[in-house]
């Protein structure tokens, strides 16, 4: 008898428990992929901001990539560019990601929202990122964020799987969201 509801239970925990084959974070996105391959080159580019805040550095581009090493083709997005001196790294999204990347951001600010400002010592993130989704982009090097309550209020980006955390205290989430809006606006002109 006790085997057997050992049995059920293993298997219930199992199933339910995702299975992944691949590490969070561990892949190139589609458009990092896509901007590294030999005939690929920008055909337009948009700087949408740059920010600098407690030895962080964000910069985020709207731009076309193009492959012309045969039949033409075209990506469009975002590149999120993330600098410390002690770590950087670079994100690309495509309109796809930058949108959904969009849509989690504003969840975080609405959460914050609901519950009336930040939590002194935790942070808020949004299901997109959360990596113990089974989502399909959670294979991607794409961009993670979480709003702390660290100094007043800190938005912190990494790239999906990474370690290297870069904080901007005293930014929240709705700086992000409106360059994403721009970034987006700009794209559907180009």
């Amino acid at each position: 008898m006790y085997v057997r509801i050992a049995a059920v239970f293993f298997t219930l925990i199992s199933c339910a428990w995702p299975q992944r084959e691949v590490e969070v974070g561990s892949k190139p996105s589609p458009m990092e992929a896509f901007a590294a391959r030999s005939g690929a080159r920008t055909s337009w580019s948009s700087r949408i901001a740059t920010l600098e805040r407690g030895g962080s550095r964000v910069t985020l581009t709207a731009l076309v990539i193009e492959d012309s090493s045969g039949q033409v083709q075209t990506v469009r997005g975002v590149k999120v560019d993330l600098a410390s001196a002690e770590a950087e790294d670079h994100i690309y999204l495509d309109e796809e990601a930058a949108a959904r990347t969009r849509s989690s951001l504003e969840e975080i600010l609405e959460m914050v929202q609901r519950r009336g400002g930040t939590v002194p010592n935790g942070c808020y993130g949004a299901k997109a990122f959360w990596p113990l989704y089974d989502w399909p982009w959670n294979a991607y090097h794409e961009l993670n964020a979480d709003y702390c309550g660290w100094d007043g209020g800190t938005l912190v980006l990494s790239g999906r799987g990474s370690h290297r955390a870069f904080r901007l205290p005293g930014v929240d989430p709705s700086v992000v969201v409106n360059w994403l809006a721009d970034a987006i606006a700009q794209l559907k002109l180009h």
